[in-house]
């Protein structure tokens, strides 16, 4: 089907826009024509299928209708259908080669738009039937946007190319969820349907879209890829926050024993890096024009900061074991100290009826071991996880049947000393969970299997990208965030749970596993990162909405309240002037702008009730006050449709614009309702924007210290995306949240949990003070993982036993 068609209807309107039309270069015509021609192709498959599904839908309605009216309505419904059905793929493929042919002028207006100051003209009233429609829209076009968020990068990268301009947003795309939303919508209207109807066809639309959406972006990546357009963008980089680069620059001149830095952000090269058991840089030793201070954390838990990821193996396999043979030398040193004081018995003590156990019967009993259920263990008659040392009595008791002569089975020092670090290093970890939680749960499935990693390859405690290692730090880090019993965490719980039970299912040595399935885990956080991200933006323009409905109002009270001043009005109509007639100000101001001619002639109509109600009895008989009294019909009027656009009911309106209309008159005490009932009225009624009356700034409460106002003045140097730690509950339990947004005129702020659900506000001042008081605390970027503070705890500990210094790159 040609996507040039002139839709029905059409005739007498100005001709959409086409691709031969557009001032494209040739190339870039020959692409987006491929692009188009594709598409058709899918969307045409899409659409029919999603005509015939929504007529079924109908005809299902109407037989599931409980009253003739809504059966009728219901098959008046399926024959509009099926009489427009074919102007509506037309339609679509005409919308559809106007928005690829409008590209570079939609980009300009884009730019344009986010360049210019912020104004009150996006917030209006929309009709119930356009509101619900957007509704489904957005909801249909989000699904899509978090479901393919990665694939969608990369395309919105690839048309910025085409057209010369920065990439492409998912909502910018002109073949992305939204867009393709946007066009069907328009497109349905050919349909003559009702609201209801027109949604039964939308929602049979995102059915049929949903699973062949993800296939048809990545055969237009493809596409542009066979075509040269970015061949080699293979990988999405994690999205720097608001305000990321208020760290510094970060020193990239080359020196001698450096790698070249990659040319792709925001990796970053170490010294040394291709030199034979480099020193990993530290604050100590790092060049001072190098080391910069920790930035504030912005990323989302489970997707590591950008440029902060951990830099690599930085020690090589003699180096390692040099580093491991330390290790147990700080272990044997803590051993014998507790076997002198009595508290721990001399482990491994040679007998004549010992039998030790080669490498091999090690692995192959717990290789056993691994596939067995991992059930808790009685400790003082009560449940408890199975730790490390459970695991190991359990080897020697399975190790017993192997051995000869009944001899009596024990491990070799090494061993013995392997499993005692990888015991250590657990139990850290398990103190950062919560107890019979998935992710305990999770760590205690990967003992077995990391003691096998351990036992076979003793670089796993020295070298920070080890597979088992960074796999084991995945799941610690990610479950101690993401793997709770909340429902809305379910499906990660889920995935953490599959790739576990793959590991202890498939695991038999070969630690190639560990990258695959960490590539796995990598993929679904970065999707849900992006789900967060979403969730997020919402929350942060409905805020927005409300900071500038905050200053409609402050500056219409101050308009009523300037002209106001010096003039005896009766308190009454003062009062209706501050609240109702304040209402219509502020909406005019997000409606249309300071500027516009409604809100001048809203702020002349105040000047005149306030006039009208200053009058007295002597000045009544003056020109200006017969004047006023001329224009008291002309203006009720426009007071009663003004009121009513702010949702006051047509009985009140009446009533208020008639009272502020003949203001200078004596009440008579006749009319339908008294001062006392209609000021209870409007004390009964939510006004606009009432439910931030408590935001408005300039409420001041105790005198701030010089610490707390340090504070402040710090909160409002971090960047959005920043991550609090606050001290919840008297139990002390510690809880991060994510400053999203705050308002430097309310001082409000917008905290959100790491799926980027809204849990509360709270002031600048608030949060100032609770850092000075220590329940608040900004969490700072660390370089080192969740496994490399686990080794250095363990490190310092065994240190305190012998005194000497722990081995140098031991516990990153």
């Amino acid at each position: 089907m040609s996507a040039s068609a002139t839709p029905p209807g059409s005739a007498g309107s100005k001709p959409p826009a086409t691709l031969a039309a557009a001032a494209f270069p040739r190339r870039v015509r020959r692409l987006l024509e491929g692009i188009l021609e594709y598409t058709s192709d899918e969307m045409e498959r899409i659409l029919a299928a999603t005509l015939n599904d929504a007529e079924q839908q109908l005809f299902k309605l109407a037989e599931q209708a409980r009253s003739n009216e809504v059966q009728q309505h219901c098959f008046e419904a399926l024959r509009t259908v099926k009489r427009s059905r074919s102007d509506l793929i037309p339609k679509f493929m005409v919308g559809l080669e106007a928005e690829l042919a409008s590209l570079r002028e939609a980009r300009k207006g884009i730019a344009t738009a986010d360049a210019a100051d912020p104004s009150f003209e996006r917030l209006a009233l929309v009709e119930h039937a356009d509101a619900n429609e957007a509704t489904a829209l957005r909801e249909i076009a989000s699904r899509l946007e978090i479901r393919n968020s990665l694939p969608l990068y990369l395309l919105g990268q690839r048309f910025g190319v085409l057209i010369g301009h920065a990439a492409f947003d998912p909502e910018q795309l002109p073949i992305g969820p939204h867009g393709l939303t946007r066009i069907m919508a328009e497109a349905s209207r050919c349909l003559d349907l009702s609201e209801t109807n027109r949604l039964v066809v939308l929602n049979q639309f995102d059915k049929r879209l949903a699973p062949a959406f993800g296939g048809f972006v990545e055969a237009v990546n493809t596409f542009l890829i066979r075509e040269g357009v970015l061949p080699h963008l293979n990988f999405v980089p994690v999205r720097g926050r608001p305000g990321a680069n208020k760290r510094g620059p970060r020193n990239t001149a080359p020196e001698d024993n450096e790698t070249k830095p990659d040319t792709t952000p925001p990796q970053s090269s170490q010294p040394g890096q291709q030199q034979p058991g480099p020193r990993l840089p530290t604050p100590q030793n790092r060049p001072a024009a190098e080391y910069r201070a920790p930035a504030p954390l912005t990323s989302w838990p489970g997707v590591p900061e950008p440029g902060m990821e951990t830099d690599g193996a930085y020690v090589n396999a003699e180096s390692g074991e040099d580093a491991f043979h330390a290790m147990r030398d700080l272990l044997s040193n803590r051993r014998a100290l507790l076997g002198k004081l009595g508290q721990s018995p001399v482990v491994n003590r040679q007998r004549g009826n010992t039998q030790v156990a080669s490498g091999e019967d090690v692995q192959s009993v717990l290789g056993i071991l691994q596939q067995k259920a991992n059930h808790a263990v009685l400790v003082d008659g009560k449940p408890t996880p199975r730790s490390v040392t459970h695991v190991k009595q359990d080897l020697l008791t399975q190790l017993r049947a192997l051995a000869t002569d009944g001899k009596s089975p024990a491990l070799a020092e090494e061993d013995t000393d392997t499993i005692d670090l990888v015991g250590m290093l657990f139990d850290v970890l398990m103190r950062d969970v919560t107890p019979k939680s998935p992710a305990a749960t999770l760590l205690a499935k990967l003992q077995v299997p990391l003691l096998r990693v351990a036992l076979r390859d003793r670089n796993f405690f020295t070298q920070q990208k080890h597979p088992a290692r960074k796999m084991l730090n995945a799941v610690a880090e990610t479950g101690a965030f993401w793997a709770n019993d909340d429902d809305a965490d379910r499906s990660t719980v889920e995935k953490m749970q599959l790739l576990v039970d793959r590991v202890v299912g498939e695991f038999d040595g070969d630690v190639n596993i560990f990258d695959n399935l960490l590539q796995d885990l990598g993929g679904h956080m970065q999707t849900v990162a992006r789900k967060a991200e979403v969730s997020e933006r919402r929350h942060v323009d409905a805020a927005r909405g409300k900071e500038k409905l905050v200053l409609a109002r402050l500056r219409a009270s101050d308009e009523i309240g300037n002209r106001l001043k010096g003039k005896k009005v009766p308190r009454f109509v003062k009062t209706l002037l501050s609240e109702a007639w304040a209402d219509v100000l502020a909406l005019s101001l997000l409606r249309q702008g300071e500027e516009s001619p409604a809100f001048v002639q809203q702020l002349a109509i105040a000047e005149k009730l306030i006039a009208s109600a200053s009058a007295t009895a002597v000045d009544a008989k003056s020109a200006d006050a017969k004047q006023l009294a001329a224009d008291a019909e002309t203006l009720r009027e426009e007071i009663e449709q003004s009121l009513g656009q702010v949702g006051y009911h047509a009985e009140d309106a009446q009533i208020i614009a008639a009272r502020l209309a003949h203001a200078s008159e004596p009440e008579s005490g006749d009319g339908p309702v008294s001062q006392t009932e209609l000021a209870l009225r409007l004390k009964a009624r939510s006004r606009l924007g009432a439910d931030i009356d408590d935001k408005k700034p300039g409420k001041k409460g105790k005198p701030l210290s010089d610490a707390e106002k340090a504070a402040m003045d710090q909160i409002k140097q971090l960047p959005f995306g920043t991550w609090f730690e606050f001290s919840d509950g008297p139990d002390g339990t510690h809880v991060r949240r994510r400053m999203s947004w705050f308002s430097t005129v309310t001082g409000h702020i917008l905290f959100v949990n790491h799926r980027g659900q809204r849990v509360g506000e709270q002031t600048i001042e608030t949060v100032g003070r609770a850092m000075v008081a220590g329940t608040a605390s900004i969490v700072m970027t660390d370089k080192s993982t969740l496994i490399d503070r686990a080794w250095s705890s363990i490190m310092s500990a065994l240190k305190s036993f012998s005194g000497k210094t722990a081995p140098t790159g031991s516990a990153a």
